[in-house]
């Protein structure tokens, strides 16, 4: 399977997560008391998961794998804490819940098929704690359309890139994190050391300085994003950061919801 857990996920209502939250919530709180801020989120699960049990809240799972596989690619994700196999918490040590750990949340939510969960931040004076909840499920997220009018097969390489994506999408879904798809082409393509590569930034003959990049070949980069509002703005910067560069383009795949876009960036 493309995507798989070991665990059944539990359907439950909102009436159940919200009792179960409830008394889950406590034992976090009692904890973040006891230990105060400044244990590392290890110490918070161990504890947490540990008080659960105690507590015969169902099933407690630490680093519980999500496996994500297309041929001989794989990449596991471990939830903090799976509770009674229906509801996930996040757990955090860090300064302040941040729109990456939010995407974080989210993305094991729908490889794991899962609803809903709880990103909870242990290092604050106070636990901070954010309801994560979604509404798609495994069908909705294999409905995407494609779009490739302004994608240019300008080289193998640029061939290669929208098939395998393509393939990869076909097999995962969409609306999940980028990083995903990154890991995949930087394996296919031979690991890091032959896709991330610096390259010069110029400003007329001056060379300003290097910056790393993803390279499908020495004159042709690539991007995948998943920008969702001022796309012709996003499209507008990256022409204007590689006109500055000696690379010939950049093959961009952009995922919007439910729409991935392919389009050539040719430097003029």
């Amino acid at each position: 399977m493309p995507i798989g857990t070991r665990f059944q996920v539990k359907e439950i209502s909102d009436k159940e997560f919200k009792s179960l939250d409830y008394k889950i919530m406590g034992i976090v709180f009692d904890v973040h008391n006891e230990f105060g801020p400044l244990c590392s989120e290890k110490i918070y699960k161990t504890e947490i998961a540990d008080r659960c049990l105690k507590q015969k809240l169902g099933v407690v799972q630490i680093e519980e794998p999500i496996y994500v596989s297309y041929m001989d690619f794989t990449k596991t994700y471990f939830m903090d804490l799976l509770i009674d196999n229906s509801v996930m918490y996040e757990m955090k040590a860090t300064r302040a819940i941040i729109s990456e750990h939010r995407k974080q949340a989210i993305n094991y939510l729908l490889l794991a098929n899962m609803n809903s969960g709880k990103l909870v931040n242990m290092r604050t004076s106070s636990v901070q704690s954010e309801y994560v909840s979604t509404n798609l499920n495994k069908k909705k997220r294999y409905h995407y359309i494609i779009y490739d009018q302004g994608w240019i097969n300008i080289d193998y390489d640029s061939i290669w890139i929208k098939k395998m994506i393509i393939q990869l999408i076909s097999d995962w879904g969409v609306f999940l994190d980028t990083n995903l798809f990154y890991e995949a082409i930087i394996y296919y393509r031979g690991g890091k050391e032959n896709v991330i590569k610096k390259i010069e930034i110029k400003n007329d003959s001056r060379i300003l300085g290097e910056q790393k990049i993803h390279l499908l070949n020495h004159k042709t980069a690539f991007k995948i994003s998943a920008a969702k509002k001022h796309i012709t703005e996003y499209e507008k910067h990256l022409g204007k950061f590689f006109k500055h560069t000696s690379l010939m383009a950049i093959q961009w795949i952009n995922f919007n919801n439910h729409n991935v876009t392919f389009k050539t960036i040719i430097n003029e």
